[in-house]
């Protein structure tokens, strides 16, 4: 055989070589994207998906069952994620599964996990959309993380000052601490709130027996509850204060009309008021009267010595004798 038909020979096994093995590679690689399989379909919406991207794989239970076809931008706070799964996930993933966005390690690429759904619900179906979980943004818990650190600082530096403070015998704190006066007052202030409180637990305990007395009808309370013919007579005694109380405002209002022609100068109340000339005749009467009567026993006496009255008066006082 010459050397040109063995130059040929090589290059046909190189290329039969070759060619088998970028076929094993391509099934390989395709294999491990699903290219090959049974796979349906799943959609996810998220608000941010912090660098998913196209291939990543998709997790079951921990497990790989699919790889992320698409992440598509629909607008400014919606992210929806195209997910190729194996078609014998049909049986296993439920309708109410939960979809989240985690890393593979700490540093790793970001991946999509699945949540196993209750066992009740319905299995999913080809073009289903499941329910998202917000993922944590790293970048966020940093910068929280940094605030949260520079408050812890301000609050080391100020509980640093306070105890400076206290070890300095200064401020309030340390004369709390340190004042005994304080301290024997802090004492009788607490004794007295137990005073208070032992003083309010022995009005509670007599308000419950005057409860219980009542209940059971006894003492004036429990008569008043229990009693009803009391309770008739309080009630007759109520209308009839209700009564008086109406007769008043009905005196009330007469007098009130008395008081208004008074007043008014209606009557003979209000001539003797107001009308000073029958006052004055009033009090002429008045003064010839009490005159008249100072004259009668000397009028009297007069009769008494008179003839014809003589024996009537010696008569009367034969009859009072007796």
């Amino acid at each position: 055989m010459n050397k040109e038909a063995l130059n040929n020979i090589r290059l046909g096994i190189f290329v039969i070589t070759g060619t088998v093995l970028l076929i094993i590679g391509l099934y390989l690689i395709g294999s491990n994207r699903n290219i090959f399989g049974k796979t349906f379909t799943v959609y996810a919406t998220f608000r941010d998906v912090n660098g998913l991207l196209n291939g990543n794989n998709v997790r079951f239970a921990g497990i790989k069952v699919g790889t992320v076809d698409k992440v598509e931008i629909v607008n400014d706070t919606t992210v929806k994620v195209k997910m190729t799964i194996e078609k014998k996930m049909l049986q296993v993933i439920k309708k109410n599964s939960m979809v989240s966005i985690g890393t593979d390690g700490l540093m790793g690429d970001k991946l999509i996990n699945i949540e196993a759904g209750t066992p009740d619900a319905a299995f999913i179906e080809e073009g289903d959309e499941l329910a998202s979980i917000p993922s944590l943004n790293m970048d966020e818990m940093l910068r929280t993380l940094d605030i949260t650190n520079k408050n812890v600082a301000i609050i080391s530096t100020n509980l640093k000052n306070i105890t400076q403070n206290i070890s300095e015998g200064r401020g309030t704190l340390y004369t709390v601490l340190n004042d005994t006066t304080i301290a024997a007052q802090l004492r009788h202030t607490l004794k007295n709130i137990d005073v208070v409180s032992n003083n309010i637990l022995q009005i509670s305990a007599d308000l419950n027996a005057v409860v219980s007395e009542a209940k059971n009808g006894k003492g004036l309370l429990g008569t008043l509850v229990k009693d009803t013919v009391m309770t008739g007579d309080l009630g007759n005694a109520i209308k009839e204060i209700k009564t008086a109380g109406e007769q008043i405002n009905t005196s009330a209002g007469e007098l009130k009309i008395i008081l208004n022609k008074v007043n008014t100068g209606s009557g003979t109340i209000s001539t003797l008021i107001n009308d000073t000339a029958s006052a004055n005749n009033l009090k002429r009467s008045l003064v010839n009267i009490d005159s008249s009567a100072q004259k009668l026993p000397a009028l009297m006496e007069a009769l008494k010595h008179n003839f014809l009255f003589k024996a009537y008066f010696k008569k009367q006082e034969k009859q009072n004798k007796k």
